[in-house]
């Protein structure tokens, strides 16, 4: 069976690529490239898993991402099925999108660490954080190009990114107190982080290279985080801190530059536009968690500024929110794990008294997105993260399904568009061996392996190839697809709320919030 779909990409109303289309169509170039040394210069540095950027552009023009899926129906009968998405992206998108992974630090220029603009006839490489997204990508999805295999299996896949939630309709991060507040734990770390970031040199000296001995990235940095050349290289340990330094004749302990911060959200998290975090770090400031602590960062009022000479510290009430431990400095800390209350304020609530019962609460995680970063982050500690995106996912499609419902007149490209979501979300979650496999049980399986696999499904054809007729029946076999998924969904949010729902409610994350139940 063969399904073949082209789309555009999904843009918000200012023009933007959605979060998931952007990372998958990132995901899916990478995939297209060959990963190779090159080498550059009088002294022949050689950078490993590199790639031209005219082939990157060209990739893009044309990009496609394969699915396959090899299985055996009820007869024994040998089915292949095959997905093509087709993206349609014109010359100038081309460039604007690889200018777009440039800005987000997907990928870097890897003899000249320092540009920041796209030029055709540069050398590139993947950051940590680019490397961590098609390593998502790949496991989700199950395509996986040989191509990117040795590279996911180095030592180079270091970032374990924190994931922000987003808003499904505007695509914007969410931006509540507790939200700001959970970003803000990670971004400060358990304790204080005085490591130096590596910074990549800027010269073509042979220990520049990626996959050389010594720093993967580059050299250790011991000096003030100043340019886009300095990387973090793991998230867990949080922002760059300066152990002491002098500022204006005053001493401050554990502050940081404007940069350092701005680096951690972008090298760190899922945050792909400096904008989003112009927003998360002037929460910050807002909810006197960081204080300002030079003239030029107090000059700006309420605006965080993301430079290299901006300069803030820990709050009290940061440091209390981070746990770090007692020390001295710009201030006694107060130890403590737990999220610190303002005066008359009361513990974060659930906003209905309906949280009696497992369903209802299950209902509200997924509706709140500071708890469903946690329970995301909870179901990824258990290894069962699978369910929490294939509900997701399923939504999604149910929603996508609806929206062609009030379509009088669907054409057969939007039906292929829809039933390639559909055979997406398959071949990640529930095809046989695919890669993120939900746990469903055999009569369910079993009955969505016969839809899939069913014989009829061979007759689908290329967009604009079929009379009104042929589009009614894809448009019937769409919908029985779609209430397979509708129940696979229903069952998973029904194990969700049974199984991880209560170990959930147990963690130190959940009862720090204070939640009454």
């Amino acid at each position: 069976m063969l399904l073949q779909a082209a789309r555009l990409l999904r843009c918000t109303e200012e023009g933007r690529p959605f979060y998931d289309e952007f990372i998958a169509v990132f995901a899916t170039l990478i995939s297209s490239l060959p990963l190779q040394p090159h080498t550059v210069g009088l002294f022949h540095a050689r950078y490993d898993f590199s790639f031209s950027s005219v082939e990157a552009a060209r990739n893009l023009s044309e990009l496609k991402l394969q699915q396959q899926n090899k299985t055996i129906d009820l007869t024994g009968r040998r089915i292949t099925s095959t997905t093509i998405t087709t993206y349609q992206i014109d010359v100038r998108s081309c460039t604007e999108l690889m200018q777009l992974f440039l800005n987000a630090r997907l990928i870097r220029c890897a003899n000249d660490p320092e540009q920041g603009k796209f030029k055709h006839e540069m050398l590139m490489q993947l950051t940590p954080k680019g490397i961590a997204i098609v390593d998502a990508f790949s496991q989700r999805h199950g395509v996986a190009s040989s191509n990117v295999v040795d590279l996911l299996k180095s030592q180079h896949n270091s970032m374990k990114l924190v994931h922000l939630e987003r808003n499904p309709v505007t695509d914007q991060v969410s931006s509540s107190e507790i939200v700001i507040e959970i970003i803000f734990q990670r971004f400060a770390g358990r304790k204080p982080n005085t490591t130096p970031l590596h910074r990549a040199h800027s010269h073509h000296m042979p220990s520049q290279s990626l996959g050389h001995s010594g720093a993967p990235f580059g050299e250790s940095s011991d000096t003030d985080v100043s340019s886009v050349s300095d990387m973090y290289l793991e998230s867990s340990a949080g922002v760059h801190v300066h152990d002491s330094k002098r500022i204006h004749l005053k001493e401050y302990h554990n502050c940081f530059s404007g940069m350092a911060a701005k680096l951690w959200l972008m090298d760190c998290t899922s945050i792909i536009y400096a904008h989003e975090a112009q927003m998360v770090l002037t929460a910050f400031l807002q909810y006197d968690l960081i204080t300002p602590a030079d003239a030029r960062s107090m000059s700006s009022g309420d605006k965080f500024l993301m430079e290299k000479n901006a300069y803030y510290y820990m709050s009290e009430k940061g440091k209390n929110l981070a746990g770090w431990p007692p020390t001295t400095g710009s201030g006694p800390f107060k130890h403590g794990h737990h999220r610190p209350q303002s005066p008359g304020s009361t513990p974060y609530r659930h906003s209905s008294s309906a949280a009696r019962d497992k369903h209802s609460l299950l209902e509200h995680i997924l509706e709140d997105p500071a708890l469903r970063l946690l329970f995301r982050e909870h179901l990824a500690e258990n290894f069962c993260d699978e369910n929490l995106t294939f509900y997701l996912e399923s939504e999604k499609l149910l929603a996508q399904f609806q929206e062609l419902e009030k379509t009088q007149l669907p054409t057969q490209e939007k039906v292929n568009v829809c039933l390639s979501e559909a055979w997406v979300v398959y071949h990640a979650f529930l095809a046989p061996g695919s890669a993120s496999e939900v746990n469903i049980d055999h009569l369910l399986r079993q009955r969505v392996r016969e839809r899939m696999t069913a014989e009829e499904l061979d007759t689908i054809a290329t967009p604009g190839s079929q009379p009104i007729d042929s589009i009614s029946t894809s448009v019937t076999k769409l919908t029985e697809i779609v209430k397979l998924m509708d129940d696979v969904r229903r069952q998973v949010f029904r194990l969700m709320a049974s199984d991880s729902v209560p170990k959930f409610m147990r963690t130190a994350k959940f009862l720090e919030l204070g939640i009454e139940v």
